[in-house]
């Protein structure tokens, strides 16, 4: 037996040698599988390699992949990604594990790959003469497509005979051990990470030396989504189409079972394997539907070429027509951009939509004219446009340092551009540091934070900018130093007045606004126009003016005029709760204000009277999500006049503890509404283990979020995820029955039994894994997979005597099985039918158990676990 250091691997070949003391079949056919795994890992693995450009050639493989059903679409995939367009993108730390694919070999040669393409060559003819033989030089290119061949012509259209099998496996079984033990690939790190509550890592090692990468059990500087990587280098590339848990106890891979999104199919999706265990799972395929054709360019992108602008020369974007002057901070800006000795790197940062692009094409423009530059080149990553009608993808300009180079020196038309050995990212670094002062550059990063590695980027950009030349980037995230940032926030008021006004006259709807609505939207919006835009779109498709159901008044004499009367006809319980909500400006998930106000140490108060009472009053504000769930906000001025009455309150001891509980859900406003509740539960479950970890009390606050988890049952997943950070058996305890709360609300969840089953395993309870797993396969519509799961976890509990069952309800359950699994019989593959035929067999149904047999074998004639349950019944003179 081959070994590994690889948990994928070893477990693969634990399976191949255990079907090789079945049969000869039963063994050729494991090696299959095995080779099928290797493709794909192959393939997987140097596409993590690929990276992201802006004609998308790594998604639009990806897009393919998630929709392949065969292994020579994988094949094809992975050639694509050696030599087709793709392959311009290979990370340059990458590309000695490329190499390996793409050298060819002379027969002959000792080295791995060849040995690999001979061994295959030699099983292939062995299985059939026709099929393609080595060429007398070739790369584990081949090898791939001609597996490909092999596996259509044994498992796709063939009925191989045990005598081929005999004969071709020796000769398959050197081959893919060649090429696992001598292809780089398979011996770097791989490894699965969980990004804990904490922000630190889990690092869970699938194969390779993973301790390079221990620093991130510490550290909690670093952003990586929780999924299997490889390390390459000192980099971790994240590995697409693939999936595993934190104890890596399987792992999954694409396996094609597209299905598209509709009516009885609330998300798209694909299946994953493990080849392996044989079981399956769907993957949500929603990162996959942007077609992967070319997208359209963006409308700020940049001009093809440097044209005489005022007196400059530049390619900026012409300036947005709807554009509202601001002429506090363009002023501000444009003196930075002036000075000549200072600031080299000026970074204009803001939300998205708040109007960073527009405001840079307005000072560019007027820099052109002013001529303070020789050029001002424009460079856009912009991925979205922020249209009217919604958020629209569109084609960056530029992602990578590579490509700002090269549309430099396109844009500059430098001599040296047409000779031998001219390199753009030179030529850039020593355009940035030329300090002659006429040919003084303005270089423009639009939308930066969307570059392929913004840090990495802008590290260079620092690294040779130099005055007078300078660097102005728009960003919406500022990971970086050194730089001077302007930030930029919501319009003036009077800005935002000039922007209602002129966006209604272009909507044709003046008459449906006064001063009372304008006011109203600016403080529903804080002055973001392009959310401004938005609600004044809607007005125009409703015919009406949209109430924005904020009305802010300056004065406080205006303020008591409006609320003392209103606050003195409240109960003190409906006083307490509008104190409490005025302490904080921010909307307070309804939840939440309960869980605090019903803390033990706080009197009894009738929650929904008091707010039945304060909405009642106009004193607060209900929003309520798509799933139902409330969230409350106090108007502005009801806040700031509950400010006021509370420094004197007899209630504002309680208040403040309260305020303080409520906050560690997180602040929230009106456009977090649509995200609901599970941010709110996000960060308390933070502020919960930020606790534990310094080995303080939390009791109150996961008495809160269980109050929480009681109305919002999605809760009860966190809690458990929480409880299963833990190594402690009785956290993992808590966190069954955290997901058995969740379950009495939603007992035909997919995902929350899935988490029990995973537990149930963790704590060695197969009785309770049973349970799970049978509760999982009773669900309606649920995958076929997952029934044919229950009836393999029964079978291998009866077989090792795992339980102990009364004889009643051990044949109860096995009939339910039976049942769950014959009502939908036609959906089985063959190693399914396998199952159920065990089922049989336990029924004491030999004949029902042989008709499972014979269908499953009818179809797949080679399949070892068919083929030595035929030999079972055989045996005991069943068939």
């Amino acid at each position: 037996m081959a070994t590994f250091d690889s948990r994928i691997l070893d477990r693969m070949w634990q399976r191949v040698e255990q079907s090789k003391l079945d049969s000869d079949i039963a063994y050729f056919h494991d090696l299959m599988l095995l080779g099928e795994l290797t493709v794909k890992l192959m393939t997987v693995a140097t596409l993590a390699c690929v990276e992201s450009d802006r004609d998308r050639q790594r998604y639009k493989i990806e897009y393919q992949l998630s929709r392949a059903d065969g292994i020579g679409e994988w094949s094809r995939a992975f050639s694509e990604v050696l030599v087709g367009p793709a392959s311009a993108f290979i990370a340059t730390e990458a590309r000695p594990f490329v190499r390996e694919f793409t050298e060819n070999f002379s027969q002959g040669s000792d080295s791995w790959q060849r040995g690999a393409i001979d061994a295959l060559s030699a099983a292939a003819k062995s299985i059939d003469g026709t099929l393609e033989e080595a060429p007398r030089k070739s790369s584990i290119q081949w090898w791939t497509s001609a597996f490909a061949a092999l596996r259509n012509r044994t498992r796709g259209h063939g009925a191989i005979t045990g005598v081929k099998c005999s004969a071709a496996a020796p000769s398959l079984e050197k081959s893919i051990t060649a090429l696992l033990i001598g292809c780089s690939i398979f011996s770097t790190p791989w490894i699965y990470l969980h990004r804990n509550i904490s922000g630190k890592y889990r690092v869970s090692s699938i194969s390779g030396n993973v301790e390079r990468y221990s620093y991130l059990k510490s550290e909690r500087d670093h952003a990586y989504q929780d999924g299997i990587y490889i390390g390459v280098a000192d980099r971790l590339l994240a590995v697409p189409l693939m999936s595993s848990d934190v104890d890596v106890q399987d792992v999954f891979v694409a396996n094609g079972g597209y299905k598209s999104k509709s009516a009885q199919v609330p998300t798209s999706s694909y299946e994953l394997l493990s080849y392996i265990s044989d079981t399956r799972h769907r993957k949500s395929a929603e990162s996959y539907q942007t077609p992967p054709e070319s997208l359209p360019s963006s409308e700020t992108e940049g001009k093809p070429n440097l044209d005489i602008d005022g007196n400059s020369f530049a390619n900026i974007p012409p300036g947005l027509p709807d554009y509202i002057r601001r002429p506090d901070i363009e002023d501000e800006v444009i003196a930075l951009l002036k000075e000549a000795d200072r600031y080299p790197i000026i970074t204009l940062v803001g939300r998205g939509g708040i109007g960073k692009t527009s405001l840079a094409l307005e000072v560019l423009h007027r820099l052109t004219d002013a001529g303070d530059y020789f050029a001002i080149l424009w460079f856009s990553s912009r991925d979205i446009d922020l249209l009217p009608t919604g958020p629209k993808p569109v084609r960056p300009a530029v992602l990578s340092k590579e490509d700002i180079a090269k549309q430099f020196a396109a844009l500059m038309h430098p001599s040296s551009n047409k000779e031998k050995g001219f390199k753009a990212t030179e030529y850039l670094a020593g355009s940035l540091s030329d300090r002659d002062p006429s040919r003084r550059l303005l270089l423009v990063f639009d939308n930066f934070e969307t570059a392929a590695h913004p840090i990495e980027l802008y590290q260079f950009i620092d690294s040779y900018v130099r005055s007078p030349n300078k660097v102005l980037i728009t960003t919406r995230m500022r990971d970086f130093k050194a730089d001077f940032p302007v930030e930029i926030r919501g319009l003036k008021r009077d800005e935002f007045e000039d922007l209602v006004v002129n966006t209604a006259r272009k909507l044709r709807i003046e008459g449906l606004l006064n001063h009372a609505y304008i006011e109203s939207l600016y403080d529903e919006t804080d002055g973001h126009p392009y959310f401004a835009k938005i609600l004044l779109g809607d007005a125009q498709r409703e015919g009406k003016a949209v109430p924005v159901k904020h009305l802010f008044l300056n004065k406080e004499d205006s303020l008591r005029a409006l609320f003392e009367r209103s606050y003195g006809l409240l109960t003190p319980a409906a006083q307490r709760v509008f104190l409490t909500l005025s302490n904080w400006r921010s909307l307070v998930p309804r939840m939440a204000l309960e869980a605090a106000l019903l803390r033990p140490q706080n009197d009894t108060i009738d929650v929904s009277d008091a707010l039945s009472q304060l909405e009642r009053y106009s004193m607060i504000e209900v929003v309520t999500d798509q799933q139902g769930d409330e969230f409350l906000r106090t108007p502005v001025t009801a806040s700031v006049f509950g400010q006021s009455k509370l420094k004197l309150s007899p209630f504002r001891a309680a208040v403040l503890a309260d305020t303080a509980l409520i906050q560690q859900f997180g602040p929230m406003q009106v456009i977090d509404v649509a995200r609901g509740m599970a941010p709110r539960v996000e960060r308390m479950i933070r502020v919960i283990d930020a606790l534990r970890l310094r080995g303080k009390n939390y009791e109150t606050q996961m008495r809160a979020l269980e109050y929480v988890a009681d109305q919002y049952p999605g809760a009860w997943l966190r809690i458990a995820e929480f409880y299963m950070e833990s190594s402690k058996e009785e956290d993992w305890v808590s966190a069954r029955t955290s997901i058995e709360r969740f379950l009495e609300k939603d007992s035909e969840s997919v995902r929350g039994l899935r988490k029990l089953i995973g537990i149930n395993r963790r704590l060695s309870d197969v009785a309770g894994e049973l349970n799970a797993r049978t509760l999982l396969a009773e669900i309606p519509g649920v995958e076929y997979s997952e029934i044919a799961n229950a009836a393999s976890c029964f079978a291998h509990a009866q077989s090792n005597q795992l339980i102990q069952m009364d004889p009643d309800a051990r044949h109860l359950a096995i009939m339910n099985l039976i049942g769950l699994m014959d009502d939908r019989i036609d959906e089985a593959t063959p190693s399914e039918l396998g199952f159920l035929a065990w089922l049989f067999i336990y029924a004491k149904d030999a004949t029902r158990a042989s008709e499972m047999v014979k269908k499953g074998l009818d179809r797949d004639p080679s399949n070892p676990h068919l083929v030595k349950l035929s030999r079972t019944l055989k045996d005991q003179g069943e068939l």
